[in-house]
């Protein structure tokens, strides 16, 4: 396979493995309940939670399960469409039901929500690309660098991952932002105005997932291009 080959189905290969991990950290809860004691949701949210200035009172005595249960509910949300958002609540100490966000938040989390909808002709159009570049190569029969190469390859994603997340997730996260949300919609939310940044302590748990996310991918990769390997093999080899 010529190198300029091997590097666009090896990038190809990568770009479709991305949504794959999504896909996998969202059944997960992108990592939420096995994060939040190592990187100090709880304390992060009794330091911040009695300071928020938006009539949302005692969120800090609820229970660490009321908060996984919260997560969980917003994640599903953004998976459909942004349904129940407005709905999510808590109770506070008079066990009163206080919603958990304020509608600016509300209308961020549906941002999200429409932004997932609308990559999905786009993830779609990828993966229909790289297995018609699966077929060609295998109509061809193109020779699949062997596991020396794919190892290197897969080494080569991981340092460019490493740069790109050393480059500073703060920054990384704050120009996204910028650049794939209406600009007339807010998206920075100061501790002491949003329930939403405490809880998820943002944006270093966001840090933590794009981590975990560019890992499972660069695994998926390594994977995909494995099994690629092993069955064109075995079709010479018949």
């Amino acid at each position: 396979m010529s190198k300029f080959l091997w590097v666009f189905y090896l990038l190809l290969t990568f770009l479709i493995t991305l949504p794959m991990g999504w896909w996998l950290l969202a059944k997960a809860d992108f990592a939420y309940p096995v994060l939040y004691e190592p990187i100090g949701v709880a304390e992060h949210i009794e330091r911040y939670a009695p300071k928020n200035n938006q009539n949302k009172p005692d969120f800090e005595l609820t229970s660490k399960e009321d908060r996984l249960k919260l997560f969980h509910q917003v994640v599903v949300s953004i998976h459909h469409q942004g349904k129940g958002l407005a709905e999510i609540s808590y109770q506070n100490k008079n066990r009163q039901t206080v919603p958990l966000f304020t509608s600016a938040e509300v209308i961020h989390l549906q941002d999200v929500a429409n932004l997932l909808d609308k990559l999905k002709p786009l993830l779609i159009g990828l993966v229909i690309l790289w297995l018609s570049a699966s077929l060609i190569l295998f109509l061809k029969k193109i020779r699949f660098p062997g596991p020396k190469q794919w190892l290197i390859s897969t080494a080569l994603i991981a340092a460019i991952v490493v740069i790109i997340l050393a480059l500073g997730p703060e920054k990384i996260f704050n120009q996204l932002h910028v650049w794939v949300f209406p600009g007339n919609h807010q998206w920075f939310f100061y501790y002491e105005e949003s329930l939403m940044s405490t809880m998820m302590k943002a944006p270093d748990l966001f840090g933590f997932i794009a981590a975990i996310w560019g890992v499972l991918s660069i695994f998926l990769t390594f994977v995909l291009l494995f099994l690629m390997h092993q069955f064109s093999g075995n079709k010479r080899a018949k």
